[in-house]
């Protein structure tokens, strides 16, 4: 997701951060809110409410967008809160995934989201090893946002019978985005 988007989307939410550090909610109390809603999204998925399962989903991808912007808000970004947000995210993404698993395990589709499940933890973990190594990595579109967007359109508008075309669609564009961010890391000159 390009800066602009991002821009556009922090503007947005600028009001309910604003009201979120008045009330002094902590940015951690939003990051870790997010986990519960998941699991609860991932039972309804796994149970075929996937409307409702989408409404949780949609909960817990504004706890991670508002999470960044209230720490920087209220001046309390920290290592430490980056690193759990960076696990919550995981776990959240792989809850709901487990649960249209859970759904659709009887069909090839069970395996579908399994792989959808995979591919989305390698796009992450690409870039934290490349930065690990002292790499830069901060390529390649299909984030967790645009996922979190495919799974909603999936919920929403596709419904049970067509959700599978989501999911293949988290697969692609997530084995894209590992080949793309394993190319940019090979293709950079190693550090002296």
């Amino acid at each position: 997701m390009n800066e602009t988007t991002k821009q556009h989307g922090r503007r947005l939410l600028r009001p309910l951060v604003g009201l979120l550090a008045v009330l002094r909610v902590s940015a951690m109390a939003v990051t870790v809110s997010g986990l519960p809603l998941s699991i609860a999204a991932a039972c309804l998925f796994a149970t075929g409410r996937f409307v409702w399962g989408g409404v949780l989903v949609a909960l817990v991808g504004l706890c991670d967008t508002i999470d960044g912007e209230l720490s920087r808000r209220t001046g309390t970004a920290s290592a430490l809160g980056a690193f759990v947000d960076s696990t919550v995210d995981r776990l959240s993404e792989s809850f709901v995934l487990i649960g249209l698993y859970w759904y659709y395990r009887e069909s090839w589709f069970g395996l579908l989201a399994v792989v959808a499940l995979v591919l989305s933890l390698m796009v992450s973990y690409v870039r934290a090893r490349a930065e690990g190594v002292g790499r830069e990595c901060k390529v390649g579109f299909f984030e967790r946002p645009i996922r979190v967007l495919v799974l909603l359109f999936g919920a929403f508008v596709l419904g049970r019978t067509w959700m599978p075309v989501a999911l293949g669609v988290i697969a692609f564009g997530s084995l894209i985005t590992v080949i793309h961010r394993i190319g940019h890391v090979l293709a950079q000159r190693s550090p002296v």
